[in-house]
């Protein structure tokens, strides 16, 4: 029961980012190779606005439209996942398309990654033992929206 580590937070290789796009079908412009780099690097699951933020110091002149394409184009290519806030107010991304959850507190409007086997069997046997008339359910993940109890201190399972 665990927090997922994150494991973009370095400096990812510019080969493996080519390779990461090409892999998705995407031409590895050097705009798009910039901004998943950012993606790749930036803690927890930023906003478009705060990829602009980095991107722009590498590329001034690039605007936050081309940042919102290309990061639409990135999740319509599944490279890259949609995670929407709780309130639904802004957009926020994730580099992590690996199975997890997601621990969303209100107070801060933090999002952090959550993998536990245990809860993933639970849910498979649910669905398993009840499923669903006309639906097959491929994939889940939740949403868990809560409060940090101390927002100076990180979120820890028990």
């Amino acid at each position: 029961m665990s927090p997922s580590s994150d494991q973009f937070l370095s400096q990812p290789d510019r080969a493996q980012v080519r390779a990461r796009l090409a892999q998705a079908g995407l031409r590895a412009t050097q705009q798009r190779i910039v901004i998943l780099e950012s993606l790749m690097v930036l803690p927890g699951h930023p906003t478009a606005e705060q990829v602009h933020r980095r991107v722009v110091l590498e590329t001034p002149t690039i605007s936050l439209g081309t940042i919102y394409k290309a990061l639409d184009s990135f999740v319509a290519s599944g490279l890259i996942k949609r995670v929407a806030a709780a309130e639904g107010a802004s957009r926020r991304y994730d580099a992590d398309c690996s199975a997890h959850h997601h621990l969303y507190c209100t107070d801060t409007q933090e999002i952090i990654d959550y993998c536990n086997p245990q809860l993933d069997l639970l849910i498979q046997e649910f669905f398993a033992a009840r499923g669903f008339q006309n639906f097959q359910p491929r994939a889940f993940s939740l949403h868990i929206t809560g409060e940090k109890v101390d927002a100076a201190q990180e979120i820890k399972p028990l």
